[in-house]
């Protein structure tokens, strides 16, 4: 027993050479591996670095082009509104409106007692904004703590982010100057502009890469491709390439930092604009910037990984005859797991794994059969056709026959679907199905399918019984009852009645699968079919719950009671079409018993089929 459990459990030589090779080549391959990726990773921060830096400096030139050429628009329409020509308003808004989506400009004059307006102009877009006079701008200059009237004075440019209100943001452009010519040292006015900051962010959206920002003096963000920052008015004064910006003596810089609510490393440089404290900060997170020195470590994984395959290789050859069989069933299996069951293992050998191989080949075909079974089922949607033909009692393809073909739809159902919410229709409709589809299958009949809150129903196939015309009659009467209690109920909880029309006709059908390859259905087709369901139409034209056919009546007039009603011309038809109401039956006792509730008769509707309503005017 001992040398038994030592032959089980030994370690083989073919085993044993493989460890060893792959200890070697997985010791030599993750070495090369990791000094490869640590220097990819070296070369790529610089990399990263050169171009963050290039990326700020870019930015923030273009940002200085941009606002010396605002600087420049604002002199001129400053000039304007001193001026003394009668139309300067319509100068300067001729100016604004060709800028870049300008929203307003002010004029102030520093007086001994602080800045006084002198002038201004509101752009349309402004208007459109809810501030046709600009006195909500105006609030916003003179009470941004961010943005001083007074520092215009001075000769400091002011420039600010701040929110006309919850949803609109404005970027203020501050400028001193003097105006007309003055040279005193201090300025004698103050020029200040609104920008829609929407429109700025656009200059910084975000690339594939490189984010980058604009920060003012104090670390106020002013431009970022996340709206949300700037709407909560963020200050990003604490991250370390900002506060180096902030606090350094140098135009442009670099760093790595960590920041501080993600705990995310990033690699950051920023550039100044040279204009009223503004800077530029452009990042990547390091996740993003070494992908590449990620994804260059998972292909040498790979090309690993090949190489050690062709090292065990070696060991593998000296247990072939034992791992063979075991690899074809492993795969075999995987095959089958994706629907494969035309899988059949040849054995080779005569001993355990042979027997295995013939019984896998065994499952395989009685899995195939199983498939063949479960996609022939999943054609239908009724269960008892399925159920008849795996039985043998249904043959597929079509057939002619003598059915009793059932249609019955809810009156003003567009109407009241449109009057409450779609989940309110769902429940309508579910407790509304599940009743009548009770009645139907109790009384022997087999639901054909669901048209929104139409319903059609067999009686006679796939398998005819031996009253299918009473038994379907039955249930019209006991679903004329079902719908009062279901009334009774909905009145009781505050909801609107619902009234039905029921249409009931007998003759030849085609029953068969109808459909594609991929997808059958079993149903019934046949001009007998079309006047079952022109006659449940009728019932809005006669206001009735059931109408049945001359070849229903023929059949069962001795078995219920029948009125006969007015003939009408339907589409498709030539002759005119006698219809009768059912309203009642002959109990076992042979006494008449007249079946009516407060629903089975109700007012007319309209005829909604245009065609119908032609062929009637003209008869």
């Amino acid at each position: 027993m001992a040398s038994s459990k030592r032959y089980r459990f030994r370690l083989g030589i073919g085993f044993k050479l493989v460890a060893l090779l792959g200890f070697v080549l997985v010791s030599a391959v993750a070495s090369v591996v990791w000094v490869s990726t640590r220097l990819f990773i070296e070369d790529n921060t610089a990399l990263i670095q050169q171009m963050n830096a290039d990326a700020a400096q870019h930015q923030a030139t273009r940002v200085r082009e941009q606002f010396e050429s605002l600087a420049q628009k604002m002199r001129v329409m400053g000039s304007l509104q001193l001026g003394s020509f009668a139309d300067k308003d319509a100068h300067s808004k001729d100016l604004i409106g060709a800028g870049e989506d300008l929203l307003a400009f002010f004029l102030f004059e520093m007086t001994p007692s602080g800045p006084a307006l002198k002038g201004r102009v509101v752009t349309p877009s402004l208007e459109k904004l809810g501030d046709p006079a600009g006195e909500a701008t105006l609030e916003r200059i003179q009470h941004e703590k961010n943005f001083s009237l007074t520092q215009l004075e001075k000769g400091e440019i002011q420039i600010a982010g701040t929110r006309l209100n919850d949803s609109i943001g404005l970027l203020l452009l501050g400028l001193p100057w003097h105006g007309m010519g003055s040279q005193s040292e201090k300025y004698s006015h103050g020029l200040v502009i609104a920008i829609p900051q929407a429109k700025w962010v656009k200059t910084f959206s975000e690339s594939d890469v490189i984010t980058s920002f604009l920060v003012d003096r104090r670390g106020n963000l002013l431009a970022h491709p996340d709206a949300s920052l700037l709407s909560n008015s963020e200050n990003v004064s604490g991250l370390e390439i900002v506060k180096q910006m902030l606090t350094g003596k140098f135009n442009n810089g670099q760093t790595r930092y960590v920041e501080d609510q993600t705990k995310e490393a990033r690699l950051g440089a920023f550039s100044l604009v040279g204009l009223g404290g503004l800077g530029v900060v452009a990042e990547v997170p390091e996740g993003k910037a070494f992908e590449a020195a990620q994804r260059v470590q998972y292909r040498s994984l790979l090309v690993a990984l090949v190489v050690l395959c062709v090292a065990f290789l070696a060991g593998y050859l000296y247990s072939t005859s034992l791992t063979w069989p075991i690899k074809q069933l492993a795969f075999a299996a995987e095959k089958i797991a994706q629907g494969n069951f035309k899988i059949q293992l040849k054995p080779k050998t005569r001993d355990e794994l042979a027997d295995l191989s013939l019984t896998f080949n065994e499952m395989a075909r009685g899995l195939e059969e199983r498939d063949r079974v479960k996609e022939t089922f999943n054609k239908f949607h009724n269960k008892e056709i399925a159920e008849k033909i795996l039985s043998g009692e249904v043959k597929l393809g079509g057939e002619k026959k003598r059915a009793t073909i059932f249609f019955s739809d809810i009156r003003g159902f567009t109407s009241l679907s449109e009057s409450i919410s779609p989940e309110e229709v769902v429940i309508l409709l579910n407790e509304y199905m599940t009743r009548m589809v009770g009645v139907i299958r109790r009384y022997g009949g087999v639901v054909d399918k669901y048209v929104g809150d139409a319903i059609m129903a067999l009686w006679g196939v796939p398998v005819v019984g031996a009253a299918d015309g009473a038994q379907a009659l039955r249930a019209c009467i006991a679903m004329r009852m079902e719908l009062a209690q279901l009334n009774e109920l909905r009145i009781s909880r505050g909801q609107p009645v619902l009234l039905i029309g029921m249409g009931l006709n007998c003759g030849d059908v085609i029953a068969g699968n109808i459909g594609s390859e991929e997808k059958m259905e079993y149903t019934v087709i046949g001009d007998s079919v079309n006047v079952a369901s022109r006659i449940e139409s009728m019932t809005k034209e006669l206001g009735t719950d059931l109408l049945v056919s001359q070849s229903i009546v023929d059949g069962l007039k001795d078995q219920f009671i029948f009125e006969a009603c007015e003939q009408i011309r339907v589409k498709g038809k030539a002759e005119l079409l006698q219809v009768f109401r059912c309203t009642g039956y002959r109990d076992e006792n042979g006494e008449w018993i007249k079946v009516a509730t407060p629903y089975s008769e109700y007012e007319k509707f309209k005829n909604e089929d245009p065609i119908r309503d032609e062929e009637q005017a003209a008869a």
